[in-house]
This record gives structure tokens, sequence and C-alpha cells, in this order.
């Protein structure tokens, strides 16, 4: 853990003055030409309606460092669904905060804050935990050690559950998409291999639960965030860019199609 401290350190210089909202990534990027998604299609008797998709979480579902300002995933994903054969029109109602963390969006369901932006979603968007995994960066930057990250894993994905729990109890059937975490150290190194285990710890956990769901969607992102050979960092080495973004909503969209997705009046 030591190189990882040194690791940390020159990384967190380097953002000095950004709020460090944690995000990760752990193979290699895959390269901007991916397949073109096939168009979802709805049933003949389908009466066009407007769409409303609910974004919760931290700041990649907020669209920090979208510099394009089109509203990051959640706003790129909107943009193809408003062509889709039946839609009339989506709008969005985002509730993601910059630096918000798995108990800070536990307590807004358990204090009735999102009740109303939950209940009238057609689809949901959620991005939690890197923040989690970041409060433990910063609380032991100078005596990181591996248990202190499964520890903080056990009561996250208590967390979780919590939250999606909460969620399908406001809205039992609106799909909804879980955004995978990523690791900004290997914008730096290739030797954070500690670091690679703690973030797929936390996606395998969002996984399961997510899995469990048959509405529901989870979307690995971590690859398109491995260094930089794509350019996908905005200038704060933490968020993504606009071209980040485009490849997490070409990913979404793929997984959509793959997780059978589709609008339903």
């Amino acid at each position: 853990m030591k190189r990882i401290l040194l690791i940390v350190i020159l990384l967190m210089g380097i953002v000095a003055g950004c709020s460090p909202t944690f995000i990760f990534g752990i193979e290699e990027a895959e390269p901007r030409n991916e397949p073109a998604v096939t168009p979802y299609t709805v049933p003949p008797n389908f009466i066009p309606q407007a769409v409303i998709i609910t974004a919760l979480g931290d700041s990649l579902s907020q669209g920090v460092g979208d510099v394009e300002n089109l509203g990051g995933y959640t706003g790129r994903v909107a943009a193809e669904m408003r062509t889709w054969q039946g839609i009339e029109g989506v709008a969005i109602e985002n509730t993601a905060k910059r630096g918000r963390r798995s108990d800070q969006l536990l307590a807004m369901f358990q204090q009735g804050e999102l009740t109303g932006p939950v209940a009238e979603a057609d689809y949901l968007t959620m991005t939690i935990g890197g923040n989690d995994v970041m409060r433990i960066v910063k609380r032991d930057l100078f005596s990181l050690n591996m248990q202190a990250f499964a520890d903080e894993l056990i009561l996250y994905e208590n967390r979780f559950d919590n939250i999606f729990t909460a969620i399908r109890d406001i809205n039992p059937n609106a799909p909804m998409i879980i955004m995978g975490i990523y690791n900004p150290f290997s914008l730096i190194t290739d030797e954070v291999e500690e670091f690679d285990q703690i973030i797929a710890s936390y996606n395998e956990a969002m996984q399961e639960r997510t899995e469990a769901d048959p509405q529901a969607c989870f979307v690995p992102v971590s690859d398109l965030f491995a260094g930089n050979k794509n350019l996908v960092y905005h200038s704060d080495f933490f968020h993504p860019n606009s071209k980040g973004y485009d490849l997490m909503t070409k990913r979404i969209l793929k997984r959509m199609e793959e997780c059978g997705l589709s609008y339903e009046e």
C-alpha cells in the first residue's frame, strides 16, 4: 500500500482545489467505433407519451465535466430516446449532486426527499459509490490498508441494498440503469493492483444486486477510463469529459438492449 500512498498524494496534488469525487476504471479503453445500437421498437398499439428520466446519485449522473453541457450520460441517453419510435418527448429530473455518498443518498430516501422524482420516473439512472471509496482514501491517507476498504464495502453493500429497496418501494416497475465505478489512479500509473481489486469488489457488489432485479441493468464502464489513451478525462483528472460521456452513453445503450429495457406504456 506504500506505493498506492505515493500515487494518491501525487494525484491529489494534481487536482488540488477540485472537488475530488472519486470515480474509477481498470481495463483498456474500448475504441470509439462501437457498432451502432439497434433502435428500440414499441408495440403497434402504443400511444406516444412523454418519458421522464430521474437521475440519482453523484457527479456522474449530474454531468460534471461535460464541457458540451449536454447533461452528461443522462442527457445523452435522453437525446437518443427522443428518436425512438412512439416517444413524444423526454424530460429529465436530475437530483444528482457532486460529492454525494451512499449514506447521504439513503438519508434522502429515508427523509422522503426523493419520493416525488422517483415515483414519476419512467426510467431511473444512478451512479453511487465512488465517493464512499474516496472518503476512506482521504481519511486514511497516510495509513491506507486493504482491510479498511473491505470493512467499508460491507457497509456500502447494505446501504446500496437499502437504496435499491427504497426505489422499488416507491416505483416497482421503472427500468433502472446502474452505472459501475472506475479508477482515475490508472491515469498516472498501471501499478495499482490493490485499487483494481477494491474497485472490482465494489462493482461486483452492485452488479449482483442489480441483476437480481429483472427491470434493472448494470453498466460496467471501468475499461473506458483505464488511463487516458482515448482522452476521456476532464481537466480535473477525475470526471469524464464530453468524449468520456459519449463513450458511457454508447455503453449504456448497448447494455439496455442486452438487458431488454424498452419503453412500455
